[in-house]
């Protein structure tokens, strides 16, 4: 009892000192259905579980031109999940980054790009953590992590990045992921740093928002927004779970008492 008040507790104090508009902010991380310390909070510029929404995805990004193209039957088979675009950016100096945005419901789950990529023959050679610089001090949230693989079939080379988007709240049904693919030229190095420029320069602005910081709570609009009983309700809140972990030590002082 008094772990579930605690952890009842801790939740509902980050909830209520979270910005009013938490739900309309979406995970980003290096796993699905699971916040790591690799999360980031953002607002998405598209909802990107939803194909008609995804159309008007941007063809040119900066310099970055764009045409779209479909994977052999056998790929959509290794993945479990449905893919939602598949587009391949260009730019003028012969750097290419294939780009897929792949959807995956509740109660499925993605299967693991290493055993994707192995599946289609592929070697891994490496596995890392890409970062990406998306904003500057003193914006605490200044990195953008995802999973980076290195891999390679015969004389092919390739670098994978990828990261994972779901709801921290409201809307929870979905998960997606957004991968990045790029052929190995002369260098795995050279080939990361066009994917980084891409990202840092093009991709992240068109794929989330720019918003001004909000300074209003969950608490502060609930009691705004309703007065006494909002009042009523944020101090019910933090006494419920308050209350278990009380009566929880209270239980177990009379039991070691007793015994």
């Amino acid at each position: 009892m008094i772990l579930i008040g605690i952890l009842s507790l801790s939740y509902v104090i980050i909830f209520l000192v979270a910005p009013k508009n938490i739900t309309d902010y979406t995970v980003t991380d290096t796993d699905y259905w699971h916040e790591t310390g690799n999360r980031l909070l953002l607002k998405t510029a598209y909802e990107y579980n939803n194909k008609e929404d995804i159309q008007s995805f941007p063809k040119t990004i900066g310099e970055w031109k764009s045409y779209d193209f479909k994977y052999p039957n056998y790929t959509y088979k290794l993945l479990n999940a449905d893919i939602i675009m598949s587009r391949a950016y260009t730019k003028g100096n012969g750097d290419i980054v294939w780009m897929d945005i792949i959807n995956s419901k509740v109660g499925e789950s993605f299967h693991r790009q290493r055993i994707c990529v192995e599946g289609a023959g592929w070697t891994v050679d490496k596995e890392s953590t890409a970062e990406f610089t998306i904003a500057a001090p003193p914006n605490p949230f200044t990195t953008l992590y995802a999973n980076r693989l290195d891999i390679s079939k015969g004389n092919e080379k390739q670098v994978l990045v990828y990261w994972f988007m779901f709801k921290k709240f409201g809307s929870n049904d979905s998960v997606t992921m957004i991968r990045l693919t790029s052929p190995v030229a002369n260098n795995e190095t050279a080939t990361f740093d066009s994917i980084k420029s891409f990202v840092e320069d093009n991709l992240f602005y068109a794929m989330y928002e720019r918003s001004e910081a909000d300074t209003g709570t969950v608490a502060e609009y609930i009691i705004r927004g309703y007065g006494n009983l909002g009042i009523f309700a944020v101090a019910l809140g933090i006494l419920v779970p308050t209350g278990l972990v009380f009566l929880g030590v209270r239980r177990k002082n009379k039991f070691t008492k007793g015994v």
